[in-house]
């Protein structure tokens, strides 16, 4: 690959009041996550300014082929909260896309195992392939993840360029790209959106502005094909979670998809031997049948992951995003990327392209990131000692197991357990409830308990799926149902996957049909800005999929990012001036 950088000396100068304005061009170096998310996330808030730009997405990986061709390296896991936070935004994953809803997580140690279900028992965490599949994969029955979030940059406006990018100028000011088609000069801001596994960081290190890529450890991941009737039967919807006494691995799991499982194993260089030496433990013999073995050719790979932020991933006209800014230690990558590529985004629209626009507007997102990963690492710290301790592992596995006995009471272990392994909550808010005082009691005494009895198992029973539900999120209701009642209180509002649904007013003994509302649209959102009850019921047209969202999630999400509630105040007010219009309706013919 030929690099091409100017100096330093050739670096634009500060200019504060550099801004996109309409015809304004763009150019972003990767189509992941983190590109599409800061495409997306572009063109709705220039939408929104009445501001016409345009995006070229450097992307050269084709997401419809399997193995390395479409690959991008990653578990595929896409988190409870983000899940939650793509719904709200306008972005649901289909069926299609999604392999595996996940619905639960089983943890397994040497000591026992033990289920831990999520308190609504709804599938709101999904599981993906990033490319099209595994190396050696027949048939395709899912698409890309990647591949569906470029769909969506595609249908805002931006066009993709499957290209390389080879070199990074700056001519009279302004980036300038090059790949194998050319140089396309001209841009008013460079987007670095790649992953720390490419030679293309070393682009914007020579671009001389500071920019230093993000630190790095080896991780293992590997795919097995087992096929959907025997992944129901050992692994169910529910993803397998390991603490093993395996130096130096920290934490391992297994994710059921389609016709495959991922297997994905963290921590400080991971080799070949120690994913051997994993896959041959008890605890995990279990999750595959009696006489499978590993067959000596499977798609693996062993890439880097992020364990420290770039240095200064911003200048003018240049930011750089997701895995080449920061990303969240060991979990949700995915998450890390849509919260700098919005920040990133947000910035660039509102507020300018200079280097102090990015240190005022975006760098505060990647230090709350990185202040995060540094409590996250005290917390694997802790894991890691728990695991050489025999005492302390029962002590986790007795007091899960006693709260899932409870159902939703008190479940302090088995919360921060489920936040810590799905990436739903930040790692400070996980150790501030480590912290509680209920919380050590509990596994203080469920610990000295443990050193004087047996291992034990509790494990519930797995749900029975089928092929047509694997990749449904969300929760399904039938006909004759209620979703929402009128007069009860309410938590959290729902978005619709797929069906109708109808909105009934209750009043005086009558019924008066309100709304009927179809796939991507919402109902129950006054819960999340007021303490009063339901003021209508909804219930099911035939069958129905939907997707609640926390209100404790989303306020705690707005109050870091306000926009988050622009769409939903956008639809209430649409659904007042429809109100007003058949208020005007019904008057005009009554009078």
């Amino acid at each position: 690959m030929t690099v091409k950088a100017s100096s330093p000396d050739r670096a634009p100068p500060r200019t504060p009041a550099l801004r996109l304005d309409s015809g304004s061009r763009v150019a972003v170096v990767g189509g992941g996550p983190a590109g599409t998310f800061f495409t997306y996330f572009l063109f709705e808030m220039a939408g929104r300014m009445g501001v016409e730009l345009s995006v070229d997405i450097y992307e050269p990986r084709d997401f419809t082929k399997p193995g390395p061709a479409g690959c991008n390296m990653c578990g595929g896991i896409i988190s409870e909260s983000l899940v939650q936070l793509l719904a709200t935004e306008g972005i649901n994953l289909p069926p299609t896309v999604v392999q595996r809803g996940i619905d639960s997580y089983v943890l397994h140690m040497d000591v026992g195992t033990v289920r831990i279900d999520p308190p609504r028992r709804e599938k709101r965490i999904a599981a993906v392939h990033r490319g099209a599949g595994p190396r050696g994969m027949v048939e395709a029955r899912w698409h890309s993840f990647d591949g569906h979030l470029l769909g969506l940059a595609r249908q805002r406006g931006a066009s993709v360029i499957p290209e390389r990018v080879e070199g990074i100028t700056f001519e009279g000011g302004m980036p300038c790209v090059s790949s194998k088609r050319g140089v396309s000069g001209g841009y008013d801001l460079l987007v670095g959106a790649v992953g720390v596994n490419t030679g293309a960081l070393k682009l914007f290190e020579e671009l001389g502005a500071g920019y230093r890529a993000p630190g790095t450890t080896k991780t293992w991941i590997c795919e097995f094909f087992l096929g959907e009737e025997t992944i129901r039967l050992y692994l169910g919807s529910s993803m397998h979670v390991f603490l093993p006494k395996l130096p130096p691995l920290e934490f391992a799991a297994i994710i059921p998809k389609g016709d495959y499982v991922t297997v994905v194993l963290l921590g400080n260089s991971i080799n070949r031997a120690l994913v051997d030496r994993f896959l041959a433990l008890p605890e995990v013999r279990e999750c595959f049948p009696p006489d499978w073995v590993p067959p000596d050719d499977f798609c693996r790979c062993a890439p880097a992951i992020n364990v420290t932020g770039a240095v200064k991933p911003f200048g003018n006209r240049v930011v750089l995003i997701g895995d080449s800014g920061v990303s969240r230690l060991y979990k949700d990558g995915i998450g890390g990327a849509y919260r700098t590529a919005k920040a990133a985004a947000k910035t660039a629209v509102f507020e300018g392209l200079s280097e102090d626009d990015f240190r005022k507007h975006y760098l505060p997102t990647c230090r709350a990131l990185d202040r995060d990963n540094s409590i996250g690492k005290v917390i694997f710290g802790i894991t890691t000692l728990i695991q050489r301790v025999r005492a302390g592992r029962k002590g986790v596995l007795r007091m899960t197991a006693s709260e899932q006995d409870r159902g939703g009471h008190s479940q302090r272990m088995s919360d921060v357990l489920w936040d810590t392994f799905t990436g739903s909550a930040p790692y400070g808010n996980v150790f501030l409830r480590s912290l509680h005082p209920m919380f050590l009691g509990g596994f203080l005494w469920e610990t000295g308990k443990g050193a004087f009895t047996s291992a034990e198992t509790r494990k519930g029973k797995e749900d029975q799926v089928t092929y047509r539900d694997l990749g449904e999120l969300g929760k399904i209701y039938q006909s004759g149902e209620i979703i929402v009642r009128q007069g009860e209180a309410g938590d959290c509002m729902y978005f619709v996957q797929s069906g109708k649904v109808e909105v009934i007013k209750e009043s005086e003994g009558r019924e008066v049909k309100l709304a009927e509302l179809g796939p991507g649209e919402f109902f129950g959102e006054m819960a999340l800005f007021e303490k009063d009850v339901r003021s209508a019921t909804v219930r099911p047209l035939g069958e129905v999929r939907v997707l609640s969202v926390d209100k404790k999630m989303f306020l705690r999400k707005i109050h870091d990012d306000p926009s988050l509630a622009f769409r939903v105040m956008q639809k209430m007010s649409r659904r007042i001036r429809e109100l007003d219009d058949e208020l005007i309706r019904v008057r005009s013919v009554t009078a």
